[in-house]
């Protein structure tokens, strides 16, 4: 489930994925299709720029279908896969050039926003960066651009959905995250980027 509700036996509930459901709420609100994401990407766009995250080339985004996405990228069924970020790895020494962004059918406008957010982290490190970079690291700087959109929208939901990030078991998503928030905290965000630019380590 998207927003964590206890399922109702009398609401009507959809299919997000062949295993999972949404409610009615969350399907109200959905970004379904390429004019959905349309009508948002551009103010994501605008707040990642705000943040200081302007992409070199802008990265198309495409909205596709979850179980095909997960299919196509081998994800397991356990836990589900919003969106992906496509680049070419170039030579050392080079930038990576960012093929696409693929986010899934049927998020709620915030899960949307959340992951647009966090895949433009992966562009954003691709384009400005050529060190090899650990995993926890990759992860934790796009978790921090998702967690700084979150915060913007000022809506408890927003609010509940960045809660979730903070206190996240997984140690290279929770992890990564956590890590990268105590660095900005000691270093300041320019410091934090520059250092994984360059080393692909945290400062």
């Amino acid at each position: 489930m998207l927003c964590g509700l206890p399922r109702s036996p009398t609401a009507r509930w959809a299919a997000f994925t062949a295993s999972t459901v949404r409610c009615p709420t969350c399907s109200r609100s959905a970004i379904d299709d390429r004019l959905d994401a349309r009508s948002l990407l551009p103010g994501i766009r605008a707040q990642m720029v705000a943040l200081g995250f302007e992409l070199k080339a802008r990265v198309r985004v495409t909205v596709v279908d979850p179980d095909e996405l997960a299919a196509e990228t081998g994800h397991d069924q356990d836990g589900l896969l919003f969106g992906v970020t496509w680049h070419q790895p170039h030579a050392h020494g080079r930038d990576d050039a960012v093929l696409g962004i693929k986010v899934v059918r049927g998020l709620t406008a915030i899960h949307f926003g959340q992951t647009v957010a966090h895949e433009i982290g992966h562009a954003w490190l691709a384009q400005h960066s050529s060190a090899h970079r650990d995993l926890i690291v990759e992860e934790g700087v796009s978790e921090l651009l998702a967690g700084a959109w979150l915060k913007k929208q000022r809506m408890p939901f927003a609010d509940s959905l960045r809660e979730n990030l903070l206190t996240n078991p997984d140690p290279v998503y929770g992890g990564g995250y956590r890590l990268t928030r105590e660095a900005v905290r000691r270093h300041g965000i320019r410091v934090v980027l520059d250092h994984v630019c360059r080393t692909g380590a945290l400062p």
